[in-house]
C-alpha cells in the first residue's frame, strides 16, 4: 500500500511539474513574439505640416483606438487623429513607415506606442511634459 502511495505522489508531482513547464514555455514563447509596447525612432516625418505634439493612427471601428481618444479628451491632450483606412496615400505611407500593422499607434515625440497600455501613454506624456 505504501509503495502505491509513493508512486501516486511521484506521478502527481511529475504531472504538476510538466504542466508548470508547459505553461512557462507557452507564455515565454508568446512574450518573445510580442512586440514591445514602446519603441524609439525618428518620427519627424509624422510631424510635418502639423503643430500637434501627439499623433494617433486609428480606424473608425477600433474600440481600443476609442479608449485612447477618450483618454486624450479626458486629459485635454491636443492630438492629431489619422485614420489609416481613409485612402490617404500620405497617411498610409507614414503608417507603413512605423513597420507595425497594429492599431492604435500613438506617437509622442520620438516614441511610438502600440496598443492601449494607458500607463505607458501616461508615462510618456509626463516625460514630454504634456500632462
Amino acid at each position: 500500500m505504501e509503495q502505491r502511495a509513493k508512486r501516486s505522489a511521484v506521478f502527481i508531482l511529475m504531472l504538476l511539474l510538466g504542466l508548470s513547464l508547459g505553461v512557462m514555455l507557452k507564455y515565454g514563447y508568446l512574450k518573445l513574439l510580442h512586440h514591445p509596447n514602446i519603441i524609439t525612432q525618428d518620427t519627424s516625418a509624422h510631424y510635418e505640416g502639423t503643430d500637434k505634439r501627439v499623433i494617433l493612427y486609428t480606424t473608425h471601428w477600433c474600440q481600443y483606438c476609442k479608449q485612447v481618444q477618450d483618454y486624450f479628451k479626458k486629459h485635454n491632450i491636443d492630438y492629431l487623429s489619422r485614420d489609416i483606412e481613409s485612402n490617404d496615400q500620405k497617411i498610409n505611407f507614414l503608417f507603413d513607415s512605423l513597420k507595425r500593422a497594429d492599431i492604435p499607434q500613438i506617437i509622442i515625440g520620438n516614441k511610438v506606442i502600440t496598443g492601449t497600455n494607458l500607463s505607458v501613454v501616461e508615462k510618456t506624456l509626463r516625460e514630454h511634459a504634456f500632462l
